[in-house]
């Protein structure tokens, strides 16, 4: 579980470096290179590994079939809050951290089997749901209006979906390059967290009983809808187990770091990241005691 001391460790660097002389807009210069150097880097080298296969169909389709239903329970639970909290939710909800926490707790929990369905889950769904649908949602709150040709131009200029698109049609880079992507790949989750460790900060505009909705949402509700979708389709138990785990996930750092790039409740967006990260310790494990009873 190294890898989630190591989440930690950089959680903490970020709040300790609240009491430094940190320049102006610290987490903001951060996150600007997360976006446009972190996140194409690791586009171009992730995608390419994408490879389909029907039997998973269920764990490919799970993230897009929850993805609406979340929605729903955002527009419900921010009907009394302003739009930047709604917008704020509406990122950071429906994308998991499916990989960089859900790769070593899923193989902690159910071994080395259930990485290719995590991959999957992964790069068909939360990769693409952030490129698609976080464009989407930072064009149209970030104008207060819903205007169609803006959003199509925010969402093609949008660096990771831009670079998505290449990948697809490019496949693997020259070998020679690729060091280089993994190299400024690896930055993305370091600057990310501290990040969101810098911007995590209890008080001021966080509505507690909206942070813990939203909690129960993301690491209880979710996962128990992904279980009754997934059991409806009898899909197979390894994959139906992982599927599970993925969809109770907390919430992704990048699209954290999004939200608080745009301005969206950062104090909130960053709790429900740094902090999700600690309760998700308790209730994934607890998830998958539950599945190994149920199947």
């Amino acid at each position: 579980m190294e890898q989630f001391a190591f989440i930690i460790a950089l959680l903490l660097i970020g709040i300790v470096l609240q009491k430094a002389d940190a320049p102006v807009d610290f987490a903001k210069s951060l996150n600007f290179f997360v976006i446009y150097v972190s996140l194409p880097a690791t586009v171009l080298t992730q995608v390419p590994k994408i490879h389909f296969d029907f039997s998973a169909l269920g764990v490919i389709l799970m993230p897009w079939l929850l993805l609406p239903i979340v929605i729903v329970f955002v527009i419900v639970m921010t009907r009394n809050h302003p739009p930047h909290v709604r917008a704020a939710l509406l990122l950071v909800m429906p994308l998991g951290n499916t990989s960089f926490v859900g790769i070593p707790i899923v193989h902690t929990l159910l071994g080395e089997g259930a990485i290719p369905y995590v991959l999957m889950y992964d790069q068909f769904g939360t990769f693409l749901i952030l490129s698609l649908y976080g464009a989407a949602v930072i064009a149209r709150y970030e104008t207060g209006t819903f205007h169609k040709r803006l959003i199509v131009k925010k969402l093609l200029l949008f660096p990771p979906f831009i670079f998505l698109v290449l990948a697809l049609f490019l496949g693997d880079m020259p070998v020679v390059t690729q060091p280089y992507l993994k190299l400024l790949s690896s930055t993305l989750v370091p600057l990310a967290l501290v990040s969101v460790g810098y911007s995590m900060k209890f008080g001021g505009e966080i509505n507690y009983s909206l942070f813990a909705q939203s909690l129960v949402l993301k690491l209880i509700i979710m996962p128990l809808i992904a279980f009754g979708i997934l059991f409806a389709m009898g899909t197979d138990p390894l994959a139906l187990k992982t599927a599970v785990l993925e969809s109770g996930m907390p919430s992704m750092i990048t699209a954290g770091a999004l939200a608080i790039a745009a301005g969206f409740a950062p104090e909130l967006s960053a709790a429900l990241v740094g902090y999700g990260i600690f309760v998700s310790l308790i209730t994934l494990p607890l998830i998958s005691y539950l599945l190994e009873n149920i199947r």
